[in-house]
């Protein structure tokens, strides 16, 4: 062979070889570029995982403030039940089973309570046995003055006798009815019964408890 076709033939030879290296080069870009891309994309899974994290963690600090909200409206209902425990400065609710003695009184259609002045002593529970005699319904409330006056507030505000309910320390009482009402006093002083049907307080309808030491 030829000096010159042994040169062609060098050259022809160095160049494919050109060519095979820029077509591997080209695929070992691309190959990266696409591994780039993935890697690009499972940082991107990362993020969003990481951002899902702080949802979590965020949603968790979520959880716990429900829970302690919770718990301060679980301290506030037991607040609401000790002041309701504590409303009465006088005394408390008991079971007639309870009761030292009974009590009778009367409420009559004349604005008065029979009799219109009892004496208990401090210490002792008493059954309060209330019977309307008339021929228009009537109250029993015990209570302090500034209960009664608060009673009969509320009673004028709401203008009907068919919201008057049974409470721990009043009863209503439709005609000919009897209820009975048992209650502990604590201390010494003086308690007011009261009949807060529209009209019945004010024209007098009252009497007193004397609790002695």
């Amino acid at each position: 062979m030829s000096k010159i076709k042994k040169h062609q033939l060098v050259l022809l030879l160095f160049a494919f070889a050109l060519v095979l290296a820029a077509c591997g080069g080209g695929e070992s870009v691309d190959v990266d570029s696409g591994a780039a891309v993935e890697e690009g994309q499972v940082e991107e899974a990362a993020v969003e995982e990481g951002h899902a994290g702080e949802a979590a963690v965020e949603e968790g600090h979520a959880g716990e403030a429900a829970v302690e909200e919770g718990h301060a409206g679980e301290a506030a209902g037991e607040e609401g039940d000790e002041h309701a425990e504590g409303m009465f400065t006088f005394g408390e609710p008991a079971e007639a089973s309870e009761a030292d003695r009974e009590i009778a009184i009367n409420a009559n259609d004349d604005f008065t309570f029979g009799p219109n002045e009892v004496t208990v002593t401090a210490g002792e529970t008493i059954t309060f046995v209330v019977t309307n005699t008339g021929q228009i319904p009537h109250e029993f409330v015990l209570g302090d003055e500034a209960m009664q006056d608060a009673h009969e507030a509320e009673m004028a505000a709401m203008a009907t006798t068919e919201m008057a309910h049974d409470d721990d320390n009043a009863v209503m009482l439709s005609v000919g009815e009897t209820k009975e009402l048992t209650w502990h006093f604590n201390e010494a002083g003086t308690v007011l019964i009261g009949c807060h049907q529209p009209g019945h307080y004010a024209a007098g309808m009252k009497a007193a408890v004397n609790v002695e030491a």
